[in-house]
């Protein structure tokens, strides 16, 4: 485990019981993931899927609703989920040992948080068979402009515009469709703001603050560049791919 995963896995074990409720724009995205995917293959049944960072279910409760024979789960540490049957593989997705013949790999904000995004990309492409789809989403470049504007370094190490998912696709994969959405939140304060990434495990890049009174300047800053009448804003830049694979079947 690298230095910056482990710091990633701290940081989501820490807000692992916040996560789902803090989470709702991750819920969005999810949602609209899947529905990018059905909408590009409303005929397509996978049989084996298998889901790359799954948390606390967002995605993988939409993946149910094709009820496939089999479905694998991998996450960096969160536990199975309740009530939910599959093969789950805990560990860093650039190690785990990983199922073949797959029909569908997903991932909804995952992608940002792993140091070599190709590596990851063509490590689950080669998993899937001949007709099957990679369905990833992630966050772009433009991610949370307001903590960029004051230099906090709370960005992931992997944001990645949708075409820039699209170059990392090895030989034989075909983009289907992608794109870039962004969501606003607004708090109440500025330290609601920072609340709220702690509850998400955003934190795992965001620094630390050496004292009370850096932590007033941050937060009183924040709200007197970004302060609005509906609150303090956080921008979430998302961004989303559909492709399939294209190669022939070996024979």
């Amino acid at each position: 485990m690298t230095a910056t995963t482990d710091r990633v896995a701290r940081a989501f074990a820490r807000g692992l019981a916040s996560y789902d409720r803090a989470a709702l724009v991750q819920r969005r995205i999810a949602a609209r993931l899947f529905a990018g995917y059905r909408a590009i293959a409303p005929g397509h049944r996978p049989g084996r899927i298998l889901e790359a960072g799954f948390g606390s279910g967002h995605l993988t409760r939409h993946l149910l609703e094709l009820d496939p024979a089999r479905l694998w789960l991998n996450d960096l540490v969160a536990p199975p989920l309740p009530g939910i049957a599959a093969d789950y593989l805990p560990g860093d997705i650039a190690q785990v040992p990983l199922p073949d013949r797959i029909d569908l790999v997903a991932s909804a904000s995952m992608i940002q948080w792993v140091e070599d995004p190709r590596k990851i990309v063509e490590r689950l492409c080669r998993t899937v068979v001949p007709g099957g789809y990679l369905a990833v989403s992630g966050f772009t470049p433009d991610h949370f402009p307001e903590l960029r504007s004051l230099g906090s370094r709370a960005a992931a190490p992997s944001c990645l515009s949708a075409a820039g998912m699209a170059a990392l696709l090895p030989p034989g994969w075909r983009v289907r469709n992608g794109g870039e959405w962004r969501a606003i939140l607004h708090f109440p304060t500025a330290l609601a703001v920072l609340h709220h990434l702690r509850a998400t495990g955003v934190n795992a890049r965001a620094g630390q603050f050496r004292s009370a009174a850096a932590l007033r300047g941050f937060t009183q800053r924040y709200e007197a560049r970004h302060g609005t009448a509906q609150g303090v804003p956080l921008t979430y830049a998302a961004s989303w791919l559909i492709a399939e694979n294209v190669s022939k079947p070996a024979f």
